[in-house]
């Protein structure tokens, strides 16, 4: 397996594309084999990783929506900084053993 670091690039698999589905309201991940229905939060990530986000760049952006979402209503406090990251990472491995995500490090990105 490969090791997702949170200064790695994720990007979707070229044969995965990401869509939202007006019937249901919800984000499909439509695949050659398969269509996945994507739940809020994964929607969420996935539509970050387009490669040009590394991951602690997603787990900023990811916090940054739940706390604006957040802010006129009474809520739970949200998970630190460090369980996002592993959350988000443990999620991210999941993706890429499915072969649904890639991943960059930023060395193979500045030599392309």
């Amino acid at each position: 397996m490969e090791q997702i670091l949170v200064t790695s690039y994720p990007k979707l698999a070229a044969k995965a594309r990401l869509k939202f589905d007006k019937v249901r309201g919800k984000h499909l991940l439509l695949l050659p084999e398969k269509v996945v229905v994507m739940n809020e939060t994964a929607a969420s990530i996935l539509i970050l990783c387009d490669g040009s986000l590394a991951v602690h760049n997603i787990v900023g952006k990811i916090r940054d929506s739940l706390q604006a979402g957040t802010e006129s209503i009474e809520a739970e406090p949200l998970p630190d900084l460090k369980t996002m990251e592993g959350d988000i990472l443990e999620f991210l491995h999941e993706m890429v053993d499915q072969g649904w995500v890639v991943i960059h490090s930023h060395d193979s990105i500045e030599a392309n």
